[in-house]
């Protein structure tokens, strides 16, 4: 039983003991002749009010679901997002095929309004920039040299960087996408925060002992936010309230959904288990399913529930993760270990989040990668 599960406990056995004995509503027969039914009630609530609020606050890795009946076929057509394969050196779109220049990273961000994604250019050693593939193959810088850590805003109109001024210091940028011109700036403060997403709250950054920081730049607000346990991961859909987690919670990894109010971090929905590894929360954009990628577990954040997905291999669980193309189907390569010649055996497979069921799509995704929408 959770800490939660046992303050709930003893408070509600504390009120049931307040009831007195002979205690009957109106129209009921004398107290004498059922004295004991407000205490046996009193202790039923508590039992149902313990186990509502202990299936909807927390989830196990330990907990077992029943079966789920089969959904509709997992389509097989080909990935609606962003995704390179190192042997081209092409940006794959849906239909779109972009040949990525030379000094430009392979690894993007997100599509941009206008068209485009946002990427990195490294045409040397210590040299990084910020910029905009073009759908014509072009790179477009934004923002000064040394800056990273890029993030889109929900619009994906601006984007914000961190910009190194030294080693050991640097400042937040944000700026408009189309002009390329800065429109807002933080501070410039010693350490490098972690650009974590962006969302209708603001710009999400950890920042070490500091903790979370949630800034907006439209008001040059900026407000700390409390997470027990929060160990410096998260996953943050721009258009939805919603945000995932990392966490350590009395010494197991968990992950910690919630929405920020103006009273602090309100959690939805938390999932622990044991393990050693740190937790990389991937969730959907409607900000309704979180993915344990450790597990290959689909959970529901508002009721709780757990889909196991269908992979024949485990998930692969490091950058870049597994990918939303919408609220029900996930993008995932699979981790089959070391093939001939120590080849990476690889695969990529769609999921249906909701069902469980997958469906291959790439026999041998040896160099694909998948990205943010």
């Amino acid at each position: 039983m959770t800490d939660t599960e046992t303050r709930l406990r003893d408070y509600l056995q504390a009120q049931a003991a307040t009831i007195p004995s002979d205690a009957a509503g109106p129209g009921l027969d004398e107290p004498r002749r059922r004295r004991h039914w407000p205490v046996l009630a009193a202790a039923a609530a508590i039992v149902v009010v313990v186990v509502l609020a202990a299936s909807l606050l927390t989830r196990s890795g330990d907990d077992t679901e029943p079966a789920r009946p089969p959904g509709p076929p997992v389509p097989g057509t080909a990935p609606q997002v962003p995704y390179t394969v190192d042997t081209d050196d092409a940006l794959h779109d849906g239909k779109q095929v972009v040949r990525i220049p030379k000094g430009a990273d392979g690894y993007f961000f997100g599509r941009v309004a206008g068209g485009g994604w946002l990427g990195s250019l490294m045409p040397g050693v210590g040299k990084f920039q910020v910029g905009i593939l073009t759908p014509k193959g072009t790179f477009r810088t934004i923002g000064p040299p040394r800056s990273g850590g890029q993030v889109l805003s929900p619009d994906r109109k601006q984007v914000a960087l961190f910009h190194y001024l030294s080693n050991t210091r640097g400042q937040v940028l944000v700026f408009d996408i189309t002009t390329g011109k800065q429109v807002a700036q933080l501070p410039a403060a010693p350490g490098q925060p972690d650009m974590l997403g962006w969302n209708q709250d603001g710009l999400w950054m950890g920042r070490g002992k500091a903790g979370l920081v949630v800034w907006q730049p439209a008001t040059g607000q900026q407000r700390t936010v409390s997470v027990p346990g929060f160990d410096g991961a998260a996953a943050i859909p721009p258009a939805a309230g919603t945000v995932v987690l990392s966490a350590k919670v009395d010494g197991k990894r968990c992950l910690k959904a919630g929405a920020l109010r103006d009273d602090g971090f309100k959690l939805q929905q938390q999932y622990c288990d044991q393990g050693p590894e740190q937790l990389y929360p991937v969730l959907s954009p409607d900000g309704r399913t979180m993915i344990h990628s450790q597990r290959s577990e689909a959970i529901d954040v508002n009721t709780g529930r757990v889909t196991k997905l269908k992979l024949p291999n485990k998930m692969w669980d490091t950058l870049p993760l597994p990918t939303f193309e919408n609220g029900s189907y996930l993008l995932t390569l699979t981790d089959g270990g070391a093939g001939e010649g120590g080849k990476a055996l690889q695969q990529l497979f769609r999921c249906d989040v909701t069902s469980g069921d997958c469906k291959l799509l790439v026999k041998d995704a040896n160099g694909l990668q998948l990205h943010t929408p």
